[in-house]
């Protein structure tokens, strides 16, 4: 039998196994079966892995249900006399192929092709995990633009993307205050407009450790984790993608060592109530509303986040409340005023569901005429998703 040995200029493992053998090891730590199967099928096709060896996301690795996606589709190829492109991206903040490679064998039964599989593997799991970035920051939206191209062919392709999703270089730079918090509807337009939305058209794509980081980086929160899959997984829909599998198994671990510096993204916590402080409700999936409404995006996480206010108000007669929305700089004053107003309504009848006296807390709605406001128009006109989403708020201030 003939193998072409990976000669990927890499070094990729995601528990490396020294050697090819056959049996129920798939080479290179790629264990067949034991992992929760995928949410889309993944096709017989080329595969792209866009996966970061970088500051503040753990070290390279596969979760076990990417690496039993993997193993079939090598597998399967073998059955249909397919050869299929692997290639690896190293994501960074200059996303480049960092090499690529075809599985072929001419074995002539199933136990010699299983080996020549688990060969191949091998030398791709010794390139995945010793990955590593060379230029500074974290562009998530190149590299899943160039899996993709790296995808395409002559059969519908797969691109794994593997990193904690919170990318710094433009346009999708989540150290602009906001933009994990904005509806990923709104971020997905913007993007379009600017046509940088990444090529995925027609590709099978899968989302793994999004929201998983490593120190010095905070970590995220349910929600924040929440919104972050919201949008990558719109962002790849927008991208043409036929189908979106995310993978919910966690990525833990420390970030590789001597690699470039990627920014920290700051992580608002989870707002509380302080006697004599005003504290801002963010526009987020715990507490955050429907885009153009005075609806909340998740009622129960909003209760959760407003209990210690109603309690706040409930234990002592002469405490008190005053409630001040604010919005993004979209359309007639009038309208903000109103919409922001709207909002603070809905923050305040909630409170009186959880006990608060209603008649002991005010409310006003202002638009985006307020100090603080950050501005959310660009230069073209358009809105800016992370400061219009931080422009929207509900303030407490709370007295006595």
């Amino acid at each position: 039998m003939t193998h072409r040995r990976a000669v990927l200029p890499l070094v990729f493992a995601v528990a490396l196994l020294a050697g090819c053998s056959s049996g129920d090891d798939a080479g290179g730590g790629f264990a067949g079966g034991g992992g929760g199967g995928l949410s889309c099928p993944v096709p017989v096709g080329p595969l792209a892995f866009a996966v970061s060896g970088r500051a503040n996301s753990p070290a390279p690795g596969l979760p076990q249900s990417v690496q039993d996606a993997t193993v079939s589709v090598l597998t399967r190829a073998v059955d249909q006399d397919y050869r299929p492109r692997v290639t690896l991206i190293d994501l960074d903040g200059r996303p480049t192929s960092a090499g690529s490679d075809t599985f072929t064998t001419d074995a002539g039964n199933g136990i010699a092709a299983e080996d020549d599989r688990n060969q191949f593997l091998n030398g791709f799991g010794e390139a995945l995990t010793g990955l590593r970035a060379r230029a500074p920051e974290a562009d998530v939206l190149s590299a899943l633009d160039l899996a993709g191209r790296s995808a395409g062919g002559d059969r519908p392709g797969t691109v794994v993307l593997v990193d904690s999703g919170l990318s710094t270089v433009a346009p999708l730079d989540f150290r602009q205050r906001g933009l994990l918090d904005a509806p990923p509807a709104e971020t997905v337009e913007a993007l379009r407009a600017t046509n940088a939305l990444p090529g995925l058209q027609g590709v099978t794509v899968v989302l793994a450790g999004l929201g998983d980081v490593a120190e010095p980086q905070t970590a995220l929160s349910p929600a924040q984790r929440s919104s972050l899959v919201a949008l990558w997984t719109a962002v790849a829909e927008a991208g043409g993608a036929s189908c979106v599998a995310v993978v919910d198994e966690p990525r833990g671990g420390d970030a590789p060592s001597d690699v470039p510096p990627v920014s920290l993204v700051d992580v608002p916590p989870p707002p509380t109530i302080t006697p004599g402080q005003a504290t801002t409700l963010p526009d987020d999936n715990s507490v955050g509303f429907q885009p153009d409404t005075a609806e909340f995006r998740d009622r129960n996480a909003a209760r959760a986040v407003l209990t210690p206010f109603a309690q706040f108000v409930g234990e002592s007669p002469t405490r008190r409340l005053a409630l001040t929305g604010t919005s993004a700089r979209a359309g007639a004053l009038q309208g903000q005023v109103d919409l922001s107003a709207r909002r603070a309504e809905a923050v305040k009848s909630l409170l009186a569901e959880l006990g608060a006296p209603a008649d002991r807390i005010s409310t006003r709605g202002v638009g985006s005429e307020f100090p603080g406001y950050v501005n959310d128009v660009g230069p073209d006109g358009r809105q800016l998703p992370g400061p219009a989403s931080a422009n929207r708020t509900v303030i407490v201030e709370p007295s006595g």
